[in-house]
């Protein structure tokens, strides 16, 4: 009984703590959200290049310059939102290189969205290395898929995001 009593006032104390976004925050949040998943959508079909990066390395290739600016648009449309930036990478190389190389890229884009007026304390960064891919196997098109960059808007502090 004071195991349930203790984890209910935790769970009330956390809530209560919790910032509560107004409707139209919400309501911008979402927007902006569908936005970058129309952005998103355009790099699955191929209308705009995705954000890749040289062999081994966080410099960003030319052509991910079109999907930046993009997102860069977005926030600054946006500019009370909070964007977080994933980075990843595929299995080749030690789980430790892979990691740093993640959080590396992800600090690539950062830095490349703050060029673009992007107020760098609205962006967080986080490297997963080749711990989450989006495809298993080790062909050409499964590594490809995994080195990658994602991307999610949000509203919350930066204390509760993770």
């Amino acid at each position: 009984m004071k195991i349930s009593t203790c984890l209910c006032a935790l769970f009330l104390a956390f809530c209560g703590c919790a910032r509560q976004i107004n409707p139209a925050e919400r309501e911008e949040a979402r927007r902006a959200a569908l936005e970058l998943q129309g952005v998103m959508d355009m790099v699955s079909s191929r209308q705009i290049p995705p954000i890749e990066f040289e062999f081994n390395s966080a410099r960003l290739i030319p052509s991910s310059y079109a999907l930046l600016d993009k997102v860069a648009s977005i926030l600054l449309q946006h500019n009370r939102l909070k964007l977080v930036v994933a980075g990843h990478t595929d299995y080749i190389g030690s789980q430790e290189f892979n990691e740093t190389l993640s959080v590396q890229r992800a600090g690539a884009v950062k830095l490349y969205l703050a060029q673009k007026g992007v107020y760098p304390d609205s962006v967080k960064i986080y490297g997963y290395g080749e711990t989450m891919p989006v495809m298993k196997g080790n062909s050409d098109r499964a590594r490809a898929l995994n080195r990658r960059v994602e991307f999610r808007i949000t509203t919350r502090d930066w204390g509760t995001v993770y």
